[in-house]
């Protein structure tokens, strides 16, 4: 599947995320796990190791954005109403076949990205034109 974050491009999927995470030691988890491999991992460390990408440089609802849209189950961190510790499934605010807000956010930062991009492009091409 292609995906854009931070303005990049990329293509992932699912059996490539799963294949990335083998024989990996989950970080200390701390609010958002993503389930796979009969164990639970931060989205943020399944997305770093998967794509090669700094943890710098996407958010964790970006990464949790890819790997819902490949099948993978993201949860939040909650307690029960007896305080005990419990991940509860992160669901999206959009109906069915509507994009959420955050989806369209992140496909309008990666066209701002991009844009910023080019225009620096043209401005370093103009600049040595003139130069």
């Amino acid at each position: 599947m292609r995906f854009i974050v931070g303005g990049r491009s990329f293509d992932l999927t699912r059996e490539q995320v799963e294949e990335s995470m083998r024989g990996v030691d989950p970080d200390p988890i701390r609010k958002h796990v993503v389930e796979m491999l009969n164990s639970v991992f931060p989205p943020k460390q399944v997305f770093e190791k998967a794509t090669g990408f700094d943890r710098a440089s996407f958010t964790t609802n970006e990464a949790q954005r890819v790997l819902v849209r490949l099948g993978f189950l993201c949860r939040t961190a909650d307690e029960t109403a007896e305080g005990r510790s419990a991940w509860i499934e992160t669901v999206s605010a959009a109906p069915a076949g509507e994009v959420a807000v955050e989806e369209r956010l992140a496909r309008l930062e990666a066209e701002l990205l991009t844009a910023q991009a080019a225009i620096a492009g043209f401005h370093a091409r103009l600049a040595a034109l003139e130069g």
